[in-house]
C-alpha cells in the first residue's frame, strides 16, 4: 500500500503483498513475546479467497480489513474495498473481531468527508464483537505525485485528523483507532501530542517494542510483521498483529455491554460486594458499579466474568468448595464457566473447576457457590445489560472529562482514557432536562454557587443547580446549557481549567461528544 522500501524498513502499511506459504499444520501466529493476543489486517491485496478458517486455527483472535480509500482521479472518487463484505463475513464465521479501516488521501478531502466515506462503506454497530473505525494515516504511495507528508504542513494535517477522529466520536460514540509509524507522524505533525485520546496501532516489523509517536505512552495494537504466510493454509498471507493487554482489556476496546446477572428465585441482583473483597451474593435490588461483569471468552465454549469495580475475575474458590468472589487477576480452571440456557430462557453456570452448577444459595441469602448437580430454581439466572455510562469528550483538546480525586474536585476535560472517574449516568431529570451522576462517587455534578463556580460531583439529589438541557449543535457535537444561569458549560482555557457554566454563546469551547463503551 506505500512505498515498498519505506514499508520494508520501517513497517508503515496496512495490506503488504507477501508470498503465500505452503500447506503447514495449524500452529500459533507468530508473535512477539509477551503479546497472547494476536491478529491480522487485509485488504483488496490478499485478494478474493483469503483463507479465514486457517487464520482462527492459527490463533488469531481479530482481524482490521480495509473498508475504503480515495484514488487520486481529478475528481476525488471513494473507492470501497472490493473484497471487505466478504472478508468481514469470513473473519465473523471463524469467530474473529473484526474492525474496518479507511486508507487516507488528506491531499484530496477534508477528514471528516473521508470519515464519512468509511462510516458509508462500513456503519459501525456496538455489537460487543466491533472494533473502532480506524484511520490509517501513512507515507502516501510512489505514484500519487504528492510528497511523504502530502504536501501538507504539519498544522494542516493535524486539522485534518482532528476532523476525522471529531467526526468518528460523533457518529459512532466510540474514539478512532489511529493506525500510523513514528517515522511518519513525528516528523508530518510536527510531533502532535493531541491524540493520545485515540488508541493507537503502531507498525513496526521487529520482535521488539516499538518506539511511539509523539503523544501515546502505550500503544494498543502492534502490526509486528508484513505479509507472511498463514500457517495451514496453501495460499494465504497477511499482515501479523498484536493486542496490548489481555482479554478483558479487548472487551473494553470492542466496546460490549457490561453483564449483571439476575438471580430468578428472589428476583435480585448478584453482587461483587464490598468492591469485590467479599463473596458473590445475590442481595441487590439495583445495578450500579459493584453488579456490573465483562462477559469475556476464554475459549473451548467457556466464559469468565469479569468484576468492573475491581478488575478481577471471578473464581469457584478452592475447586468449587468456597464461595464464589472476583479477586483472580487471570483466568485459570477456576474461572471458567460454560453458559448452560434453560428451557424458560434462563441460564445457569456450570463451573470448570468441578462441573458443578452455581447456585444462589438458601434462596439468595447466602454467597453463590458452585456445588449443585442439577439445575433448579436456585440455579437459575437471567443476564441483563446494566444502563450504559457515558463520557463527555472535549472536543476543543479530544480530552475526556473527569470528575476528578474521585469526585472531590472539579470537573476538567484532561483525560486521555476513559477510567472510573470518567463515567457518568444521564438521567431523565424532567421538563427536557437531563442530568448526570458521577460513577465513582455516586454524586450528581451540580454547576455549584448558581454557576457562578466550576462544575463539580457532590450533590446527593437532583435540583436547579443539578439539571443541564442538551443541545445539539449542527456538526453533531453537544453543548450543556445549565439550568441553574442559563449558561453554556465550557471547558475553560481549552481545557486547562475546570469546566463552569458561564458562556452565554456557544463556540468551540463548548462542544462536547458523549461516548460509550
Amino acid at each position: 500500500m506505500v512505498r515498498r522500501g519505506l514499508a520494508v524498513l520501517l513497517g508503515a502499511a496496512l495490506g503488504f503483498v507477501g508470498l503465500a506459504g505452503g500447506a503447514s499444520p495449524a500452529r500459533a501466529l507468530p508473535t512477539p513475546s509477551g503479546y497472547p493476543i494476536t491478529g491480522v489486517d487485509v485488504s483488496y491485496f490478499q485478494g478474493p479467497s483469503f483463507d479465514w478458517a486457517a487464520t482462527a486455527r492459527g490463533g488469531a483472535a481479530f482481524a482490521y480489513i480495509r473498508a475504503s480509500e480515495q484514488d487520486g482521479r481529478v475528481v476525488p472518487h471513494n473507492n470501497p474495498d472490493p473484497y471487505y463484505a466478504t472478508n468481514r463475513a469470513g473473519a465473523r464465521a471463524n469467530g474473529l473481531y473484526t474492525g474496518a479501516y479507511h486508507r487516507a488521501r488528506p491531499d484530496l478531502s477534508s477528514g471528516r468527508q473521508q470519515a464519512d466515506v468509511l462510516l458509508g462503506f462500513a456503519p459501525y454497530v456496538a455489537d460487543g464483537r466491533t472494533l473502532p473505525p480506524m484511520l490509517d494515516i501513512e507515507w502516501p504511495r510512489a505514484d500519487w505525485g504528492v510528497n511523504d507528508c502530502y504536501n501538507m504542513t504539519p498544522a494542516q494535517l493535524v486539522a485534518w485528523i482532528r476532523d476525522f477522529v471529531t467526526e468518528i466520536a460523533v457518529r459512532t460514540g466510540r474514539p478512532a483507532m489511529i493506525y500510523t509509524n513514528t517515522n511518519w507522524w513525528n516528523p508530518c505533525t510536527g510531533g502532535s501530542q493531541s491524540f493520545a485520546a485515540n488508541p493507537l496501532f503502531i507498525a513496526n516489523y521487529s520482535q521488539n517494542p516499538p518506539p511511539l509517536p509523539a503523544g501515546w505512552a502505550s500503544f494498543t495494537m502492534w502490526q509486528h510483521a508484513a505479509g507472511t504466510a498463514i500457517p495451514g493454509s496453501d495460499y494465504s498471507s497477511a499482515d501479523l498483529d498484536v493486542f496490548r493487554g489481555d482479554h478483558a482489556a479487548l472487551a473494553r476496546l470492542l466496546g460490549g455491554p457490561a453483564t449483571s446477572l439476575l438471580a430468578t428465585v428472589n428476583n435480585r441482583y448478584v453482587t461483587a460486594a464490598n468492591s469485590g473483597t467479599s463473596a458473590l451474593i445475590a442481595n441487590r435490588t439495583t445495578v450500579g458499579p459493584w453488579e456490573q461483569f465483562d462477559q469475556i471468552d476464554a475459549g473451548g465454549g467457556f466464559v469468565a466474568f469479569r468484576a468492573r469495580v475491581n478488575g478481577r475475575y471471578v473464581t469457584a474458590e478452592n475447586a468449587g468448595t468456597s464461595p464464589l468472589i472476583a479477586n483472580r487477576t487471570a483466568v485459570g480452571a477456576w474461572e471458567k464457566f460454560r453458559i448452560v440456557t434453560n428451557t424458560d430462557g434462563t441460564i445457569s453456570l456450570l463451573a470448570n473447576a468441578n462441573n458443578r452448577y452455581v447456585t444462589a444459595e438458601r434462596a439468595g441469602t447466602q454467597p453463590l457457590i458452585a456445588n449443585r448437580t442439577a439445575v433448579g430454581p436456585w440455579e437459575k439466572f437471567r443476564a441483563v445489560p446494566p444502563p450504559a455510562p457515558i463520557q463527555l469528550l472535549a472536543t476543543v483538546n479530544l480530552r475526556y472529562v473527569t470528575a476528578e480525586n474521585s469526585g472531590a474536585s472539579a470537573l476538567i476535560a484532561n483525560r486521555t482514557a476513559a477510567g472510573a472517574w470518567e463515567q457518568f449516568d444521564q438521567i431523565d431529570a424532567g421538563g427536557g432536562f437531563v442530568a448526570f451522576r458521577a460513577r465513582v462517587n455516586g454524586r450528581y455534578v451540580t454547576a455549584e454557587n448558581a454557576g457562578t463556580s466550576p462544575l463539580i460531583a457532590n450533590r446527593t439529589a437532583v435540583g436547579a443547580w443539578e439539571k443541564f438541557r442538551i443541545v445539539t449543535n449542527t456538526d453533531g457535537t453537544i453543548s450543556l446549557l445549565a439550568n441553574a444561569n442559563n449558561r453554556y458549560v465550557t471547558a475553560e482555557g481549552a481545557g486547562t481549567q475546570p469546566l463552569i457554566a458561564n458562556r452565554a454563546s456557544n463556540g468551540g469551547w463548548e462542544r462536547f461528544v458523549p461516548m460509550t463503551g
